[in-house]
C-alpha cells in the first residue's frame, strides 16, 4: 500500500501521515525504497496472471464463447494473439517486465463488461483528462461509459448483466422507492436490455470463422 501512496503526488507526505511515520525515511522504507526486491514476484506474478487469463479466454472462444459489442473484433485479435505466446525461460526480472508487456493484451474483465483497453479512444480515461485528472494505464471501472468503444461483452458478462437486469427491474418495481430512484433504476435496465439483446443476436466464433 505504501509503494502506491508514495508515487502519487504529494504521496510520501500523505503515506508518513497515514502511518503515522515521525521520519519520511522510515515511509520510504515502507514504499519499498531501502529494498525493491518483492517487486520481481510482483512482475512474475503479473505474468503469470495474464498468461493464465489468456488461456481461459480462449479456451472458451474455441468452446463457443459469444462476444459482442464494438471491441469484440478487437478482442478476438488480441486473445488469439496471446494464444500464441508458448512461454519462455527467464532469469532477470528486467527480462519479465519486458515479456509482461509483449504478452499483455490489455484485456480487463469487469463486472458486467470487459474493456479492451485502447488508450485513445477509452472513454473513463479521455474524461479525466478532461477534467485535468490524472490518468493511468488501465480502465477505471467506476467510470465506465456505456458509449465506450472499447467495451467488449463476454457470455460470462452477459451473465452478471441478467442478474443487474433482476435488481434493476425488483427496483423499478418497488413502490417505497422514491421516484428518482425508480427512474434511474428505469433507464438503467432499458440500457442493459439492449446490451443483451445485442448479445443474444452475435454469432458465435465458430459460426463467424465459417
Amino acid at each position: 500500500m505504501a509503494y502506491f501512496i508514495v508515487r502519487r503526488p504529494r504521496g510520501l507526505i500523505a503515506a508518513a501521515l497515514q502511518y503515522a511515520h515521525v521520519s519520511t525515511k522510515v515511509t520510504l522504507s515502507y514504499a519499498g525504497q531501502a529494498n525493491a526486491s518483492w517487486l520481481e514476484d510482483v512482475a512474475v506474478e503479473r505474468l503469470e496472471l495474464i498468461v493464465e487469463q489468456s488461456e481461459r479466454d480462449w479456451s472458451l472462444l474455441e468452446q463457443g464463447e459469444r462476444i459482442s459489442g464494438p471491441a469484440a473484433p478487437e478482442y478476438r485479435s488480441r486473445v488469439a494473439r496471446a494464444h500464441r505466446f508458448a512461454g519462455r525461460v527467464v532469469n532477470r526480472v528486467r527480462n519479465v517486465e519486458r515479456l509482461v508487456s509483449q504478452v499483455d493484451p490489455s484485456i480487463h474483465h469487469g463486472d458486467g463488461m470487459t474493456c479492451v483497453w485502447q488508450a485513445e479512444t477509452v472513454a473513463c480515461r479521455n474524461a479525466r483528462i478532461a477534467q485535468g485528472l490524472p490518468v493511468g494505464d488501465a480502465p477505471i471501472e467506476a467510470e465506465c461509459q456505456s458509449t465506450c468503444q472499447n467495451l467488449a461483452y463476454t457470455d460470462r458478462d452477459v451473465a452478471q448483466l441478467q442478474e443487474r437486469l433482476s435488481a434493476l427491474e425488483a427496483a423499478v418495481a418497488d413502490p417505497l422507492a422514491p421516484h428518482p430512484l425508480r427512474d434511474r433504476a428505469k433507464a438503467q435496465a432499458v440500457q442493459v436490455r439492449k446490451v443483451l439483446h445485442r448479445h443474444v443476436g452475435t454469432a458465435t466464433t465458430r459460426e463467424n470463422s465459417e
